[in-house]
């Protein structure tokens, strides 16, 4: 049985929206990331992907980029006629609301006082979900997955599960984190972040930058719109190995890629395009690229769309599985993400967009590794079905 992913509502440095979001990956190499001094602690420049419609000095960000989002899949979900008990949410995000705590924190120290606004509540991880399932008035299973950078591509496993499960017809399932110092300044200390633009399997890369993301899919059984796409497989994995270094040896990310192409019943020839994880960190970069080999060879094509949008922490699964459904939902948007960067000789060799390329996609997989060896592929196609 086919599951949809009928509808995306998608926000990040790329855009608000299907459209603004592709030309921004069209007119490539255009920079869509920030410089910001105010969100590190040393106050010294960093580049984030930034939503520029929502200021970083504006309340309740985090909310908002939900709101950006919802806004996108309004129409599909009014058109789909299903008791409100038969609506789940489930969302992946790292740190919810915690840019709130960090702004009434602030507040308090200068005033004596938490803001009016402020609510320690929000800083829960089930926060998110329950805003949307609040907005949306959804009374099926409501929770949030929080497994750091995989946690919103195990929301759109977790949401197919509780469809073949018969707990929900419809699942509204994504990711969304926003800026926040935490993030900024915890991967800071992991000598993570880059001080320029991040370069995925640059010979020269030097980490990451951090981004915000809301990327929200409206799955379900049946096929609700003309652009639904196959959610086709997923594969999860957790190789352990350690608190934040992926295991070497890419075996994790080879279990989780080798399991998400037997779900979905391919065979990796069947595959055109694979979304990367790409941190741009030296460990990341060399392990995924050897399983990328190991599982594919040198022939499929391969990008991290990470330069352009940062890394989205807990909503990166969804946001980049999102730039997938793109590809699929909009056959003349061929224009691939491309990492212009001199290729790093040392690493496994990989199909590598270094220069711009249109292709026609049938078939994505897009990868999400996380602390923990925590490993996510997801596999989103066509299908030769019709309304």
């Amino acid at each position: 049985m086919p599951f949809w992913l009928n509808d995306l509502g998608i926000v990040s440095a790329l855009g608000v929206g299907h459209q603004q979001t592709m030309q921004s990956i069209s007119l490539q190499p255009k920079q869509t990331l920030t410089e910001v001094t105010s969100l590190a602690f040393e106050q010294r420049p960093t580049f984030v992907g930034l939503v520029n419609e929502l200021p970083l000095t504006a309340s309740m960000r985090f909310y908002q980029l939900i709101d950006l989002a919802l806004a996108q899949i309004a129409d599909t979900l009014a058109n789909i006629d299903i008791p409100s008990s038969r609506i789940a949410v489930v969302i992946g995000t790292s740190t919810a609301a915690i840019q709130e705590g960090e702004r009434g924190r602030i507040a308090h120290a200068a005033k004596g006082k938490w803001p009016e606004e402020f609510d320690y509540y929000d800083q829960a991880l089930v926060a998110p979900a329950n805003y949307i399932a609040k907005k949306l008035a959804a009374k099926g299973p409501s929770y949030s997955i929080s497994t750091a950078c995989s946690s919103s591509a195990k929301a759109l496993i977790s949401a197919r599960a509780l469809l073949s499960a018969d707990l929900a017809d419809v699942v509204i399932c994504g990711g969304v984190d926003s800026l926040c110092q935490l993030t900024i300044n915890g991967f800071d200390s992991l000598s993570s972040i880059s001080d320029k633009i991040c370069k995925p399997f640059s010979g020269d890369r030097a980490g990451i930058n951090i981004g915000e993301a809301a990327a929200l899919f409206v799955m379900s059984k049946e096929q609700h719109t003309k652009q639904s796409i196959a959610f086709l497989g997923g594969g999860e994995s957790s190789d352990a190995h350690h608190i934040s270094a992926p295991i070497a040896d890419g075996s994790g990310a080879i279990a989780a890629m080798t399991t998400a192409l037997q779900d979905a019943n391919l065979t990796p020839s069947d595959i055109d395009y694979i979304n990367a994880h790409g941190t741009a960190t030296p460990q990341n970069d060399a392990m995924e690229s050897l399983a990328i080999s190991e599982v594919f060879g040198k022939d499929t094509k391969v990008s991290s769309s990470k330069h352009l949008t940062g890394h989205t922490l807990g909503a990166a699964g969804a946001l980049e599985a999102g730039l997938c459904w793109l590809y699929l939902a909009y056959p003349e948007f061929n224009q691939l993400v491309c990492n212009q960067v001199i290729k790093d000789e040392s690493l496994a060799e990989i199909g590598l967009i270094t220069q711009p390329e249109t292709a026609e996609i049938n078939t994505c997989l897009s990868n999400s590794f996380a602390f923990g060896g925590n490993n996510v592929s997801v596999v989103l196609g066509h299908l030769n079905e019709s309304l």
